[in-house]
């Protein structure tokens, strides 16, 4: 992966569930993830490229009264100056999580693939009464200001062609694909997913759009064989 390549693989994980810890001159980096590929993913490309040392952490189910904590997996680097460098761009001088320019110059198809697999999920509304009365792509931006979502809203129209609403969810603002962008995005970030989440660009249509192409149609249908073999075809 080239620098700029490398920028915009770990913005798309910085706007998402990636964190970076306190330091002074130097900082670790750090996400967690029940998906294990997700973070085996994230390693392989870190350790292939970059002079970051990791390791991952593995916690196991845990299940008691009125608690349930899914098996997970957390990748941590050691401290390294990158971090300090770059922190100031995700964060200001009280550990809040921001968006500032460095985002839209930096983030990759790329990244918003890894953005999407870390804090995007799909939800069919009425699939399990039998009939998809909706459908919702979003990404969970919980963590951000409405004029930061907004600002996310602007970048995906003005560099990817990526029309998304705002809308507001449990007291949130999050970020909602437009069905008019539904083609475009998945095109963006296809190349990229994860088979263990191609869940998450599952649209569950019963008939092929007008909008969709055959492309984009033959892929649903994979996926939607997949998905019924595993179980979970509700993703």
């Amino acid at each position: 992966m080239k620098s700029s390549e490398l920028k915009g693989f770990l913005t798309g994980l910085l706007i998402g569930d990636g964190s970076i810890d306190k330091g002074v001159t130097k900082r670790a980096f750090s996400i967690k993830s029940i998906d294990k590929s997700f973070i085996d993913k994230i390693k392989l490309e870190l350790d292939s490229c970059t002079p970051f040392k990791s390791y991952v952490k593995h916690t196991p189910a845990h299940f008691s009264a009125g608690c349930n904590h899914k098996e997970s997996w957390e990748l941590r680097t050691q401290a390294h100056p990158y971090f300090n460098k770059i922190y100031h761009k995700f964060y200001d001088d009280y550990r809040h999580r921001r968006i500032t320019k460095y985002v839209p110059k930096y983030l990759t198809p790329y990244g918003v693939a890894m953005w999407y697999m870390s804090d995007g999920y799909v939800c069919l509304v009425g699939k399990t009464k039998g009939i998809i009365k909706n459908r919702r792509v979003d990404f969970a931006t919980d963590r951000y200001s409405e004029e930061e979502v907004t600002q996310l809203q602007k970048m995906l129209l003005h560099k990817f062609n990526i029309h998304c609403s705002v809308i507001i969810r449990g007291g949130f603002h999050r970020l909602r694909v437009k069905q008019c962008s539904y083609q475009n995005f998945i095109n963006l970030i296809y190349p990229y997913l994860l088979p263990s989440m191609y869940y998450k660009i599952y649209l569950g249509y019963e008939q092929q759009p007008i909008w969709m192409s055959n492309e984009l149609w033959e892929l649903q249908c994979f996926i939607k064989s997949a998905l019924t073999q595993t179980g979970n075809a509700a993703g």
